[in-house]
């Protein structure tokens, strides 16, 4: 493998892991805080809804701008070699 291929290797699961992160954390932590908000103030669906999509949204906004460059790049890499 040349080095070049490694680190397009590294680079790709180093993105996979960032997207994990970001859909895990962010799903996750504003599901949790919905719960933990409807306990609170004892209105059961609301905030858990409220949060899960919360968290489907900035996931899909993270997503995208994680994306957008990484796309960009491999956009302008197939125009220079045609």
């Amino acid at each position: 493998m040349s080095e070049k291929n490694g680190f397009k290797v590294f680079y790709a699961i180093s993105i996979a892991l960032q997207l994990g992160f970001v859909i895990v954390f962010s799903i996750i932590g504003f599901l949790w805080l919905g719960v933990w908000a409807d306990k609170a103030f004892g209105t059961s669906p609301l905030f858990l809804l409220t949060g899960v999509i919360v968290g489907i949204t900035i996931t899909i906004y993270e997503t995208y701008h994680m994306l957008t460059p990484l796309i960009k790049n491999n956009s302008k890499d197939k125009k220079e070699n045609d």
